[in-house]
């Protein structure tokens, strides 16, 4: 169990460095698009502020471990390697497809369909995935994007119509300003929710491998290594998303991404602290750009672009339900081994 132990324990910083990168072009797009930052400024702040939030943040990791209950031993440590897994080959084939997409969805997503498959193999569930976990979980994830579309719409044109009078430069330095403090503010709310998530995982693998009980509190030196890992992988600067974001999805001036980025935060923050809930960073900073973008007088949209993005958040609860299941199948008779 040890050697299975380690291996899932690696795994779950994979995925940390994974979503690093995959993620930080939620903070860094708009800021660097409208020259608010500099790349090497922004891919900074997004590191320093995510490693904040993952030490700091301390309201979303009662949400997930609250469902996340694995079966003791080594097939219960199984499922979370699957889970995990699953949640990074689809990281790394979106960012390799350069669109965005909910880490959070991918791994719950993977987890559920190692969960089934490990039944079949009768072995025990993972427990928590009933009706709470849909009322806590999905649902809040599924319903971040229309809100932060319909927030950001509503936004661009308070905004238009209270500065219809207000001097061009003001405004556009205005709106860099907060544009800037956004994006630090967004790589906290990111780091907040990525890294209490990432922290649960790896106390869950540890409680379930029996190496500390199931009331101690977060471990420091785990929150630790996930702060470092999760800032590593924003240094990397995540390019391919951030130009999607940046240049091709819509058509960005210094106003639509500062609503943009202080909508995102305030859902982020206001899921993490108040609701208590996960909020997908990805998916609230896309439905926001396209939100701001609806509400141009002129076509500011790359139509296609939007569809495959949608495409792709469809697609990722079955594509990971599929291949968490298929990973756990293949790997049952290895772990049937470990000891």
């Amino acid at each position: 169990m040890s050697l299975l132990l380690v291996v899932t324990l690696v795994v779950g910083g994979a995925l940390v460095f994974i979503a690093g990168f995959h993620d930080v072009a939620n903070s860094i797009a708009t800021s660097v698009r409208t020259q608010a930052l500099s790349p090497s400024i922004a891919v900074l702040v997004a590191a320093v502020f995510n490693a904040f939030g993952c030490l700091a943040g301390t309201a979303l990791g009662t949400t997930v471990a609250g469902w996340l209950v694995l079966p003791d031993g080594r097939f219960g440590l199984a499922v979370l390697l699957c889970g995990m897994l699953a949640a990074c080959c689809w990281g790394l084939l979106t960012y390799w497809w350069s669109l965005p997409s909910s880490t959070t969805h991918a791994l719950i997503s993977g987890l559920v369909g190692a969960s089934v498959a490990t039944v079949m193999l009768g072995h025990e569930a993972l427990d928590g995935v009933d009706g709470q976990f849909w009322i806590s979980v999905a649902l809040p994830l599924l319903a971040t994007p229309i809100v932060a579309f319909g927030l950001s719409f509503a936004a661009v044109a308070l905004f238009g119509y209270l500065d219809r009078n207000a001097e061009v430069r003001f405004l556009s330095a205005r709106n860099r300003a907060a544009l800037a403090v956004g994006a630090a503010v967004v790589s906290l709310g990111h780091g907040m929710q990525t890294g209490l998530r990432s922290i649960t995982l790896m106390t869950a693998a540890l409680i379930t491998a029996g190496v500390v009980g199931r009331d101690g509190g977060p471990i420091g030196v785990v929150v630790a290594v996930v702060a470092v890992i999760g800032a590593a992988g924003c240094l990397t600067g995540g390019w391919r998303i951030t130009h999607t974001l940046a240049f091709r999805l819509v058509r960005i001036d210094p106003l639509r991404a500062m609503v943009t980025q202080w909508i995102s935060a305030a859902l982020m923050f206001g899921g993490s602290t108040v609701l208590d809930v996960p909020v997908s960073s990805s998916q609230t900073v896309a439905a926001g750009l396209l939100g701001t973008a609806a509400n141009h007088r002129f076509v500011a949209i790359n139509r296609p672009l939007a569809g495959r993005i949608v495409g792709v958040w469809v697609l990722t609860v079955p594509a990971c339900l599929l291949l968490g299941g298929v990973l756990c199948l293949a790997i049952d008779p290895l772990v049937a081994l470990a000891r």
